[in-house]
């Protein structure tokens, strides 16, 4: 398996007022999946995502990617891994607003070893009539895309997206959501989706489902829809 996280647990908070947000998370992606991780607000989907991606630490329990171990790492092997191994998408775009469209991608595409070619990118996510343009000229799909650009031009293994429609419209969502697809099958790409949207779950792998930070059920996908096929 290519992302196994075993017995996972984060709390919050000192004595009376711990809260317990993950109890015992369990589960393993394979290399090139597509998983979709299901949850209402407050279920810990959100802390599964950032555990895996360096942002918070676990206070028990281990994630392994791509057979090594990331957990509770010091700084150092942490921005490491990031830089490495992951690209995010998240809800809020984070572009540099006084950089242009090809300089924030830049800034990613400068960190990786095995980035991908830039003009490539930025072609194949629709973006070269907007390449000299600042964020602020761009609608919400443009700078979603952008954003997307940006996460996949190192070439990460894994791409972590945290509810990457939850700020877009219908049709700029599903249009985020083929680009997101179109990156998994050109690139091989390992892509893990946290949304409390049921219907994305119909695009995926496999679904996983958490609530109250424990989760209930992880099914695989037999026949995943394409993303025109879905609707909500």
């Amino acid at each position: 398996m290519f992302l196994e996280v075993k017995n996972l647990k984060k709390y919050y908070g000192d004595g009376d007022s711990q809260i317990c947000v993950l109890n015992g998370v369990d589960f393993s992606v394979g290399k090139g999946e597509l998983v979709v991780i299901l949850g209402p607000s407050g279920s810990g989907k959100s802390t599964v995502l950032n555990l895996i991606g360096g942002l918070e630490t676990a206070d028990d329990g281990k994630i392994i990617v791509d057979g090594k171990s990331v957990t509770n790492e010091n700084k150092d092997s942490v921005a490491k891994y990031r830089r490495d191994t992951l690209g995010f998408i998240f809800q809020s775009y984070n572009l540099i607003p006084n950089l242009t469209v090809k300089e924030n991608i830049e800034i990613c595409w400068k960190i990786g070893d095995k980035s991908l070619d830039i003009d490539e990118v930025i072609e194949f996510l629709g973006l070269t009539a907007h390449k000299n343009k600042f964020p602020r000229h761009l609608s919400g799909g443009q700078q979603q895309r952008t954003a997307i650009a940006r996460a996949i031009v190192k070439n990460p293994k894994l791409l972590l997206c945290d509810e990457p429609t939850g700020a877009l419209d219908y049709e700029t969502s599903k249009d985020t959501l083929k680009l997101i697809d179109r990156v998994k099958k050109r690139y091989g790409t390992t892509v893990l989706i946290v949304t409390h949207n049921e219907a994305i779950g119909k695009m995926a792998d496999r679904i996983i489902r958490v609530r109250g930070g424990e989760i209930i059920s992880n099914k695989e996908v037999e026949n995943p829809l394409s993303v025109d096929e879905i609707e909500w």
